[in-house]
């Protein structure tokens, strides 16, 4: 990967030393006079002289930067006795010059060192001759012409020294060193309709709710080593951003189209993972790469970037990791915008459904209780996913309403079902932002008193990670609608980041299994260990288990064997509308749970 002053051409860089010789007459016949003064000069002596005349300098520069930095620069200023004219030298003072800098030693140091130094050369040259010959007059312009270089040499190398600096700052993002957002849109240059296109692959590390429990230093420690991972692999002539905290692109000019840029994104994407993996921390984040080229996809950066965002999200919502934008996104997009504004439509008009799944005590059979689940049809009968429903609604602030809407419809439902002779409970689901929200349980009261229905009959349901957070704020919305009569429910447990401390602290009253480990139990003895171990450690903790995912009778008769005790899925039945509910309840009841075998014992 290039230099950030390969990549920005305006970042001005040190002179050679090559040209500044030439530039102040030092070249062949100057190395050979000089080359003939210092066999002619007890050079020890003449850097003991040196030293004595520098040390007030070096005594001053001391009390500036410190003993060892002075002495650096100034050990280095005598190797001009016996110096021929190479490079070496030169670029040794200007390294040691501009440490000095560094230290808040003034510019006009220089001119003074020069000056010693020009003064005590040509005083030794004179003193060794009783007169002048023409070779010595030489020098002595030499010598003259030695200092001027010096000034030059220390000066510019100050003066390009702190142009960077202004330049970095602005350019580079001071954690990791990369060039930042700003450097991006100076290094893009769009691709002619004949020339190769080029690509932004934007990169992303996003934390998933178990991360809470990181400090700042290990998140920094992960950006870093994910950083450095991701510019191992660019090519010769890309470059990486780092354009946010989390998020990197890579500019990869001439890469072309076709298959390139999906490889190039699956080798970020793997590095990415891979670096997680190095530091320990895998299992908190993930990432995603979205692509995006030049001429295609825009003719300026943040067209590009942008739509290379877009592919990143598209790619999220489809469950995927890496996706290439292309004319199809653009329609996606389309329609998204077109799904967005019917969704804030019907939360105005209260135009969603609650579908309901039952869940079966597995001891006897009976359904007393089932999961509340969201369901919306827009007007052209396509179903919207639940999961992009939440999404939208975080989206744009609104979950706090939609999850009111929720409660509200299912305390009525309940209500509803009471007087159809269905005496169930119900869940709802609740997000994580629901529980940072102090007026929640209050307003779960008024619903119930509302609609005249014990608190009992209704369950709220919360993710892991959103239970994850040591919030004193989360911790006392949930305990308060525990307190209220509220079942809590810690949903799709095994998913997140669990420890036996937070069941133990956690003020839940049962816990649902995950379906991927319940689907898998027939197959692998891996996975029907860890469903044993959830039901004994939940139950050992006081919690009831509820299994999700039951979408065979194997299923069912394992968790039965294992003491869980409810179980939902399709095995059972899919949700559907209330109407539908209440018919199936009824003849479950009727039918299925009178022939329900005892467990064994």
């Amino acid at each position: 990967m290039n230099r950030l002053y390969d990549i920005l051409p305006f970042v001005p860089v040190p002179t050679e030393v090559a040209d500044d010789l030439a530039a102040h007459g030092l070249s062949g016949l100057e190395q050979s006079a000089l080359r003939a003064l210092w066999h002619s000069t007890d050079m020890a002596a003449l850097r003991d002289r040196l030293r004595a005349a520098l040390e007030p300098l070096e005594a001053d520069a001391a009390m500036r930067a410190g003993d060892a930095l002075a002495a650096k620069f100034f050990n280095a200023c005598l190797d001009v006795v016996g110096w021929e004219l190479d490079p070496a030298w030169p670029e040794r003072m200007r390294a040691q010059w501009l440490a000095l800098q560094l230290a808040a030693v003034p510019v006009g140091l220089s001119a003074r060192v020069a000056s010693v130094v020009v003064t005590t050369l040509q005083a030794d040259l004179a003193a060794q001759r009783a007169s002048l010959s023409a070779l010595d007059a030489m020098l002595i312009q030499i010598v003259s012409r030695i200092g001027f270089f010096l000034v030059g040499l220390l000066d510019g190398a100050a003066s390009v020294a702190e142009a960077q600096a202004r330049l970095l700052a602005e350019y580079v993002e001071p954690d990791s060193g990369l060039p930042n957002r700003a450097a991006l849109e100076q290094i893009f240059l769009p691709a002619e309709a004949d020339e190769p296109s080029s690509a932004m692959l934007a990169v992303a590390l996003m934390w998933g709710g178990s991360a809470i429990v990181l400090n700042s230093a290990d998140r920094d420690r992960a950006r870093i080593e994910v950083g450095r991972a991701l510019a191992k692999r660019a090519r010769a002539g890309d470059s990486l951003c780092r354009v946010g905290d989390d998020e990197w692109v890579l500019w990869a000019p001439g890469i072309g189209a076709g298959v390139r840029p999906q490889l190039a994104a699956a080798a970020l994407l793997e590095a990415g993972e891979q670096a997680m993996r190095n530091v320990g921390l895998a299992a908190h984040a993930t990432l995603a790469v979205g692509g995006a080229l030049t001429p295609e996809d825009g003719g300026t950066a943040d067209k590009v970037f942008n739509a290379a965002r877009r592919a990143r999200a598209a790619a999220l919502r489809e469950g995927r990791t890496i996706r290439i934008a292309g004319p199809e996104l653009e329609l996606e997009r389309a329609e998204r915008v077109q799904i967005e504004r019917e969704f804030i439509e019907a939360l105005r008009n209260n135009a969603f459904d609650l579908h309901l799944q039952p869940v079966i005590q597995l001891s006897d059979g009976e359904c007393a209780a089932a999961e509340a689940l969201l369901r919306w049809q827009r007007a052209d009968g396509s179903a919207v996913s639940p999961l992009l429903l939440v999404a939208m609604a975080e989206q744009f602030g609104l979950m706090q309403q939609l999850t009111r809407l929720v409660v509200q419809r299912a305390t009525a439902m309940l209500s509803e079902l009471s007087v159809q002779g269905v005496p169930i409970g119900l869940a709802v689901n609740l997000a994580g932002s629901d529980l940072r929200d102090p007026e929640l349980p209050e307003f779960i009261a008024q619903a119930i008193a509302t609609w005249r229905i014990a608190p009992q009959r209704l369950t709220l349901e919360l993710t892991e990670g959103s239970m994850i957070a040591d919030d004193a704020q989360t911790m006392s919305v949930i305990a308060r609608l525990r307190d209220a009569g509220h079942g809590v429910a810690l949903d799709d447990f095994g998913t997140g980041y669990s420890s036996l401390a937070w069941l133990r602290r956690l003020p839940a009253t049962r816990l649902k299994i995950d379906k991927m480990f319940v689907q898998k139990m027939p197959e692998t003895a891996q996975d029907r260990a860890i469903v044993r171990s959830v039901v004994q450690l939940a139950q050992g903790l006081g919690l009831s288990v509820i299994a999700e995912g039951v979408e065979r009778e194997e299923h069912l008769q394992m968790l039965r064997a294992m003491g869980c005790d409810a179980a939902q899925g399709f095995h059972i039945a899919k949700p559907m509308p209330v109407d539908a509910f209440v018919a199936w309840w009824r003849h479950w009841n009727s039918e299925h749970q009178a022939a329900w075998p005892p467990v064994s014992g």
